[in-house]
């Protein structure tokens, strides 16, 4: 048989090879002689993916912290009162005519924000709102800048600069300009 045109080779060659399959079911699943699984090769399922069946794991956490709800029931109420006896008895321990913790003296600082550096998360506003202030009302690249050096202790001021992710507080001593932070 010759074909004028090689698509009609290729569809006549199709169809022949369809209804052998078809006249033959057992090609279409493999049993191994070893094992008793079947494998079904012309089963439309997919082989990837959760199956519909599947629970994701986010729907009942139960099953696993079910055993430690149930083995720690009463674990919050004990830890509180070993707190509470712990800090009555360290309490009474204390000397009442013991010398107060000195403060540390108050340094003259200076502060800048480095705006380069500055991406504006607000931990500096959040811990000293009087001494920092981010300009949220610009709609591109908003900075920190500094509206009051002596708005705060130095302590807070301190802590503002240490939760800068960027580095970009710099504190120095006002009269020697050694610089304090970042270090």
């Amino acid at each position: 048989m010759k074909f004028k045109i090689i698509s009609e080779a290729y569809q006549t060659l199709r169809t022949n090879y369809k209804k052998s399959i078809g006249a033959n079911s057992n090609q279409e699943k493999y049993e191994d002689k070893n094992s008793d699984t079947k494998y079904d090769f012309g089963s439309k399922r997919r082989s990837w993916g959760a199956r519909d069946s599947d629970k994701t794991p986010q729907e009942d956490w139960t099953r696993y912290t079910k055993y430690a709800e149930h083995a720690y029931q009463d674990f919050w109420k004990q830890y509180e009162q070993v707190f509470w006896d712990y800090y009555d008895r360290v309490k009474e321990e204390v000397k009442p005519d013991a010398d107060p913790i000195q403060v540390e003296q108050e340094i003259p600082i200076s502060v800048r924000v480095d705006p380069e550096r500055c991406i504006a998360c607000c931990s500096c506003e959040t811990i000293a709102p009087k001494v920092f202030h981010v300009e949220k009302n610009v709609q591109v690249n908003p900075k920190s800048k500094v509206i009051n050096e002596e708005g705060a202790k130095s302590e807070k001021i301190f802590d503002a600069a240490h939760t800068c992710p960027t580095k970009a507080i710099s504190v120095t001593h006002k009269e020697t300009q050694q610089r304090l932070y970042p270090y």
